[in-house]
């Protein structure tokens, strides 16, 4: 074997590493049914159930709002009933897999802290006419947003969605631990209760790490089964409440004598607010579902987020039209389907209809509306699992340099002190209290203040010149790239490709085509594109379409200069080469 053609079978070993496999749609090995897959017609029935089941926990937001009002018992009911439908009708738009309107997702809807400061505070400044409207328009706000999310994304980074996902786990989490402890409540906490919410929650994470097949599956559901028999042995769900159960109608239509509409200009700072917080959770929501589903995900699809923030606004503009109160994408119900690895969208459809279903079904719609608190509280608590890691792994997807690391880091301080410390709200006016009473709130509107502020999303260059010959060379081209890369918050799977090219790129000029100068780097960046061009004075590199054959590789002179061509193609995007006046030209595209 000649030098040449053993030089080129190391080359051949070396740029392999670097190879991009070809993008796929995969799904992972913990995915049992995905989002295309059709499961049995029980195995869907059930799963829809126990989304329905995480789903109507947070009931609790609407009732507060009544309750704030003091409505009668029919008047909450009749509200409740129709907050069902919307949720129902929500999560089938968000399930649809073509059309302008939906992300494809099995993404179920449900009420949210997002818009529970400002509900009450309308409902106490103009009662349901406001909330109603307010609530409409808030929606109406969402869609307005969706068809802008691309030229957003500059002020909306991947991180803040992430962040946003975060806030959601941290309130998810601070209401389990609130239902499981009784904080609030005006019965004491009791030792029986310890033991309920032990039990559903022990028993719903063994069986999502131990157990297989449709016990993994189901394993919220068996688990709030349990919890409802075993509280009511303890006590904690009483005979009295079941009478009551017994007493409803079995089927009753929802009336629309209480619905009208107001809009009021001191209201609408807090809903535009809890808007865009519901926008950004949406997408954050969306984008967990599309990694989840497909093990090759590199980045979020634009147009699968876009319709499912219209499928989110049009659920909440539905809600206020209808006399109900805001809703968003269920982080809860996609921290679950994560964990039982069923994420069908058929399963979806099924939670939709049952919802709507119970709509119609009061005495159904009770069995959830009694759900004993230490049971609601281990299933919360459960959920929240997985929807921290997730909006952590959203947030360290993304290189992060001390801007951004000062933007996160503050957004997180100043919504955790929320939590921490909820009297702050009392010595503050009265007008910006509705924003400040939610760590989501607040901690969204520090995170998008301060990336207006530090401008993390500007379009941005930078240039290195180095000496192929030079022994640190390739050091320093990785050293630009790390660093330029934590500057950007660029992907770092994305820098470490451009790094492994430009790097070969180099070795290539500099054993091939003999440079007569210094290598020009030039790298220019935006979310969604990295350029990179490479200046040099010498002969072209070639590009072949084509992987030359081993025989072409070791007989032909030029056979090394090919495959190396050829490599660097396969590792971007896309690969130009040109001539400019005296200079070569290598041109890197690379999809951010």
């Amino acid at each position: 074997m000649t030098a040449s053609a053993g030089y080129a079978l190391a080359r051949v070993r070396k740029l392999s590493l670097g190879v991009r496999p070809t993008p796929r749609l995969k799904k992972p090995a913990e995915i049992v049914y995905g989002v295309d897959d059709v499961p049995p017609l029980l195995v869907t029935v059930l799963g829809g159930l126990q989304h329905v089941g995480l789903v109507t926990i947070f009931l609790i937001y609407p009732l507060l709002v009544v309750k704030e009002i003091g409505s009668s018992t029919a008047l909450s009911a009749n509200i409740l009933s129709l907050a069902l439908i919307a949720l129902g009708v929500a999560t089938v738009l968000q399930g649809l897999p073509k059309g302008p309107v939906g992300s494809g997702f099995l993404c179920p809807a449900n009420h949210t802290a997002v818009y529970l400061a400002p509900s009450l505070a309308a409902v106490k400044a103009g009662g349901l006419p406001l909330l109603f409207g307010m609530t409409f328009l808030s929606g109406v706000i969402e869609c307005g947003l969706s068809p802008s999310l691309r030229r957003l994304r500059a002020v909306m980074p991947p991180e803040l969605s992430g962040l946003v996902i975060f806030f959601v786990g941290i309130t998810v989490a601070s209401a389990g631990f609130r239902y499981v402890t009784g904080i609030g409540s005006a019965r004491p906490l009791e030792r029986l209760d310890l033991i309920v919410a032990g039990i559903t929650l022990g028993l719903t994470a063994a069986l999502s790490v131990w157990a297989k097949g449709n016990a993994r599956l189901f394993c919220a559901l068996i688990g709030m089964a349990v919890g409802y028999l075993t509280a009511f042995l303890a006590g904690t769900l009483t005979s009295r409440q079941l009478a009551d159960l017994a007493g409803l109608p079995m089927v009753s239509f929802p009336t629309f004598d209480h619905v009208s509409w107001a809009l009021s200009l001191d209201m609408t700072p807090p809903f535009v607010i809890a808007a865009v917080a519901a926008t950004l959770k949406a997408i954050g929501v969306v984008t967990v579902c599309q990694r989840i589903n497909d093990a090759g995900w590199v980045r979020p699809d634009m147009a699968s987020l876009s319709r499912g923030v219209l499928a989110d606004g049009l659920g909440t503009a539905f809600s206020g039209l209808i006399g109900s109160v805001g809703l968003n994408t269920s982080t809860p119900c996609t921290g679950l389907s994560a964990a039982t690895g069923l994420t069908s969208r058929r399963v979806g459809y099924a939670a939709g209809g049952i919802l709507i279903a119970l709509g119609f079904l009061p005495m159904l719609n009770g069995l959830f509306a009694i759900m004993p608190r230490p049971v609601m509280g281990a299933s919360l608590l459960f959920a929240a699992c997985f929807i921290l890691i997730n909006g952590l792994q959203t947030i360290t997807s993304r290189m992060l340099d001390a801007r951004r690391t000062l933007v996160i880091g503050l957004a997180m301080s100043t919504g955790l002190a929320v939590e921490f410390f909820p009297d702050l709200v009392r010595d503050m006016p009265v007008a910006v209290q509705p924003i400040m009473t939610s760590s989501l709130v607040v901690g969204t509107i520090t995170a998008l203040l301060l990336n207006l502020l530090f401008r993390l999303g500007q379009r941005v260059r930078a240039s290195l010149i180095v000496e192929p010959a030079s022994p640190d060379a390739l050091t320093k081209v990785a050293e630009f790239f790390d660093a330029r890369g934590r500057s950007w918050g660029a992907r770092r799977d994305v820098i470490e490709r451009a790094s492994f090219g430009v790097s070969q790129a180099i070795e290539t000029i500099h054993d091939i085509c003999g440079p007569l100068a210094a290598v020009r780097i030039d790298a220019r960046f935006d979310e969604f594109n990295l350029d990179v061009t490479i200046s040099y004075q010498g002969d072209l590199i070639e590009l072949p379409e084509r992987r030359p054959s081993d025989k072409e590789i070791i007989e032909s002179p030029s056979g090394h200069n090919r495959l190396a061509g050829f490599m660097l193609r396969r590792n971007a995007d896309r690969v130009t080469v040109s001539r400019n006046g005296r200079e070569s030209v290598v041109h890197f595209h690379f999809d951010h």
